[in-house]
């Protein structure tokens, strides 16, 4: 059986993002506007406590693994480094007009908001089909919870 693109993973994905995400977030956001280590410390560190919240609860609630661990670490690791430097090298690109407008700080903060969003999108799909990936089931067991 196929599986579809979009399933219920991607809202048991957004619930636990959203979760992390505020956590992570909130860190980012002050200590990038309290001028604490800059743009680049500011969103590691969101990545580094969300990500961390975001593996554990990832793995038990939206993905259902129980895959080798260090394995499977190992590749939430090397996804998200991949993930996060893609999507924060780009998003200043993108954002590269507003510095002569608005401002370096301000430009930053949209650039900061842009790199979570492209984040985000990069980082499903990898988790659902690189990190946590599944072995083939039989058909009408797709998605079902295991464990």
């Amino acid at each position: 059986m196929k599986r579809r693109l979009l399933d219920r993973t991607l809202g048991r994905y957004m619930l636990v993002n959203l979760f992390c995400w505020s956590i992570g977030t909130g860190v980012m956001f002050l200590l990038y506007n309290l001028h604490i280590g800059g743009y680049w410390l500011a969103s590691a560190s969101n990545y580094l406590i969300g990500g961390t919240l975001g593996y554990i609860l990832n793995r038990r609630f939206t993905f259902h693994s129980h895959s080798r661990r260090l394995v499977e670490l190992a590749k939430y690791i090397a996804h998200m480094i991949v993930c996060y430097f893609i999507a924060y090298t780009v998003a200043p690109k993108l954002c590269a007009g507003l510095i002569t407008r608005f401002g370096l700080h301000a430009a930053g903060n949209v650039a900061l908001t842009v790199g979570m969003i492209f984040f985000t999108i990069l980082n499903y799909f990898g988790q659902r089909y690189l990190v946590f990936r599944r072995a083939k089931q039989p058909a009408g067991t797709d998605d079902a919870p295991r464990g």
